[in-house]
């Protein structure tokens, strides 16, 4: 029926949220058969407005959840309060579409949803998680970010990218994810290790990104992404185009690309020199999607220039111990684009391909992925000519397969079983003039899996059993330049289970219970040398068996890391406020780190040194964040993040361990005629990382070697460099203004972090030996959807 146009001044608002009373920002709220729309505010409001008298059809979706529909007469203007209920078969389709949860209503996440990626754009991976409760970040300098889940990264965290496991050199710590955030439109974090369907690893959680699902009908579409940034004079261009093909039901396609580029970083007194990026970015996809069958093909390219910060190289021992020490470092100078060495060169290649068939109560899905990295890492080497050869240079193919049937067993129980296979082929690149820091190796990788999900009047529960064997093939070279070659495996199982509760209705409760494993991978096993990366030499767990050319890993003590990880959530929800309470303790037997040991000169010039090591360690915390609304436009948040993690085995700190931090922010959001207007104040406080292991300064270290001295031999305590940095307190000032024009929505966004210009040092931060963190940065942002 269409309004009548006598009163068009008339408005449809109200909250949407899930069965918990929880808020769903960024929920579509469709008027079917009109072109009025809008999606929910980040506390979960919608308002349409300037409607006229008549029948219309509200119409309200949200991953993962049943769509809710409505049709309503209106006279007057109409609030609503909308539950959605959560929908097994909507989630069913979601992963066959594109891997978009990895979680059950059990396990413990955190999400970013699109309108919450929209006000971080232009940022890393890494450091778009860091809005996430419990989530930290390991950084070398200001622009590698490596993500850290409740105090563990690296191989202890999987990341899926479209559905694939993720899989390049993430072994260092200054090795960032090569995915690109603009490809995502949602990102989940699962913060326990009950995600066991992907394999090993998984220690401390599991990282979703997911794409939206690909367009299904005729209409074309995209986006226009535009950011700049005072700090470094930064520029990020992303686009995006989609749509279907014509006469061609169930066909979608999608084209995106993204170029960021970045010079010096700033502090608030100096230039970091050579600490500039470059990136270039695209992906393609194209799939069909029927009502019982489907299928797509991906494929994107991840290709960045990363410069490392200058002053981390010195040519002797004493401008080591005076870099860190220095106010400014060494070979600072004026601002400039270019990379020069030390530099890493990335490129990440990902295709995949995937299917759905439904038969029966089955759901069948088959997925192939196939990852082609390369990385190159260029230092500061003694002779022009061998300064234009990268001292690291390797090629790692990854072949993925994924196969599982997921069963109706009943309205209240399903069941999921599936099959995981890797095959990895790492070469070093001939021409370096260097010995390899890691060998060649070969690592072929099986695993199947078993899922049980029933539900119970009030709750949910869910129990999974997996069995993983991992096979290495190793040939490298020793500091003889002597060829030793070996092969060994392990296997494992792992399992978990998981509960969710609804106490009342407004409090519900998540349990998740869960072991996990991962073998050492071979960085942990064989690096030796230099890794100019990490400003460091760092050398494997198997150091003492490559140099005596022992064959057989059976002959050390090396082991898997196992980990028993308890994670408990309460939310509770109830008028104005919102709360959510997370509790975890994570214990892994044969935890591997780098442990500082030293200073040590090579040809390159003196570096601190780290080898591998193992031990049993516990990390234990808190996430809890509270949500108070103080009017229909103004609202206030506070979180904290509590972490205690100790090195079981020697009653000792570990390094490198993110502090205690907490925040506070003040949110204003408007909805009127469709526009949205929002400002919020954030206050980040970050703690002294006060359990921190003891410290050996540079200086002391050369002193007792000039008398022959090694203070590690008596004394095998974890310790330090540097004492760990001063607390600190930022400020961050973020508006933006959304404006529907016609068929098109445009956004704009102003932010400024670090708004007071605070000098600091982040602990977690490898170069925060020789230099403080960035300064104040402004963000001008534009999107344009159409």
């Amino acid at each position: 029926m269409v309004p009548a146009q006598d009163n068009c001044k008339l408005t449809i608002s109200g909250v949407v949220m899930d069965e918990s009373g929880a808020v769903l920002p960024g929920a579509s709220v469709q008027l079917n058969n009109t072109n009025r729309g809008t999606a929910t505010t980040a506390l979960g409001k919608f308002a349409i407005e300037k409607l006229c008298k008549g029948r219309y059809t509200i119409l309200v979706q949200y991953l993962g959840y049943q769509p809710f529909e409505k049709t309503i007469a209106l006279e007057n203007s109409a609030d609503f309060s909308i539950n959605l209920q959560p929908s097994e078969q909507v989630l069913q389709e979601v992963i066959v579409a594109d891997h978009a949860t990895t979680a059950t209503r059990s396990n413990s996440t955190a999400s970013l949803n699109s309108r919450q990626l929209a006000e971080v754009n232009g940022k890393s991976l890494g450091e778009t998680l860091q809005n996430l409760s419990g989530l930290n970040s390991i950084q070398s300098g200001p622009a590698i970010f490596k993500p850290v889940i409740h105090g563990v990264h690296s191989q202890r965290i999987l990341i899926l990218n479209n559905g694939i496991r993720q899989e390049g050199q993430q072994w260092g710590a200054e090795h960032a994810p090569e995915i690109d955030p603009f490809v995502a439109h949602n990102i989940t974090v699962v913060k326990d290790a009950g995600a066991i369907k992907y394999g090993t690893d998984a220690l401390g959680g599991v990282i979703v990104v997911t794409p939206a699902e690909l367009p299904t009908d005729q209409k074309m579409g995209g986006e226009i992404h535009l950011v700049g940034n005072s700090n470094g004079r930064a520029g990020t261009v992303s686009g995006l185009l989609e749509g279907g093909i014509k006469n061609a039901k169930g066909w979608g396609w999608r084209l995106q690309g993204t170029s960021r580029r970045s010079g010096d970083a700033n502090t608030p007194e100096y230039v970091l020199s050579n600490t500039g990026f470059r990136e270039m970015n695209y992906s393609a996809s194209v799939g069909h999607h029927s009502e019982n069958s489907g299928f797509e093909i991906f494929y994107s390219r991840f290709n960045t220039t990363i410069g490392i910060l200058k002053g981390s190289v010195n040519e002797s021992t004493a401008d080591l111990a005076t870099a860190m020490n220095r106010e400014v470092p060494a070979n600072t100078s004026d601002f400039t684009y270019a990379i020069r060495e030390p530099r890493q060169e990335v490129t990440h290649n990902l295709i995949k391909v995937n299917s759905h068939f439904n038969c029966d109560k089955n759901i069948y899905r088959l997925q192939y992925g196939l990852q082609i990295n390369n990385r190159k890492e260029f230092d500061v080497r003694r002779g022009a000519s061998l300064t234009a050869l990268p001292a690291l240079a390797y090629t790692l193919y990854t072949h993925t397969f994924d196969a599982e049937r997921e069963t109706t067993i009943s309205d209240l129980h399903t069941r999921c079983i599936g099959w995981n296979g890797m095959v990895q082929d790492n070469n070093k690149l001939d021409g370096t003039q260097t010995l390899p820091f890691i060998p060649n190796f070969r690592n072929y990788s099986t695993g199947v899996f078993w899922i049980e999900k029933f539900s119970h009047r009030k709750a949910d529960y869910d129990f999974g059993l997996r069995y993983d064997y991992r096979h290495y093939q190793v040939a490298g070279f020793n500091f003889q330049n002597k060829l030793y070659k070996t092969e060994f495996g392990f296997g494992n199982v792992t399992a978990s289970a998981g509960a969710a509760i609804k106490l009342s209705e407004t409090t519900s409760f998540i349990t998740n219970a869960g072991s996990a494993w991962r073998p050492p991978n071979v960085a942990e096993l064989y690096s030796l040398g230099t890794h100019q990366s990490a400003a460091a030499i760092e050398y494997g767990l198997l150091l003492d068996e490559v140099t005596s050319q022992v064959n057989k890993i059976e002959n050390s003590n090396v082991a898997p890391e196992h980990a028993l990880k308890w994670v408990n959530t309460l939310k509770y929800q109830k008028g104005k406020w919102q709360l959510e309470a997370t509790a975890y303790v994570n214990y892994i037997f044969n935890y591997i780190y780098l442990k500082p040991r030293g200073i040590t000169e090579t040809g390159r010039g003196p570096f601190v040194y780290f080898r591998y090591t193992q031990t049993d360690a516990s990390f234990t915390g808190i996430d809890a964040s509270s949500q108070y609304e103080l009017s229909k436009k103004f609202s206030v948040r506070v979180g904290t993040s509590l972490l205690r993690a100790r090195d079981v085995t020697q009653k000792d700190f570990l390094i490198f361990i993110p502090p205690n931090r907490g925040d506070v922010s003040l949110r204003y959001e408007s909805l009127k005629n469709e526009k949205t207007f929002f400002a919020q104040m954030r206050l980040k406080c970050v703690a002294q990382q006060n359990r921190a292991p003891r410290i050996v300064t540079t200086a002391e270290i050369l002193a007792a070697k000039d008398q022959g001295i090694d203070l590690f031999i008596q004394d095998s305590r974890n310790f330090d460099f540097l004492a760990a940095p001063e607390a600190y307190a930022l400020l961050s000032v973020t508006t933006g203004l959304s404006l529907p024009l016609h068929n098109t929505k445009l956004d704009f966004r102003l932010s400024a972090e670090n708004i007071t210009n605070t000098r600091y040092r982040e602990y977690t931060n490898r170069m925060r030996y020789f230099a403080n963190e960035i300064g104040r940065n402004v963000s001008v942002a534009i999107n344009l959807s159409f």
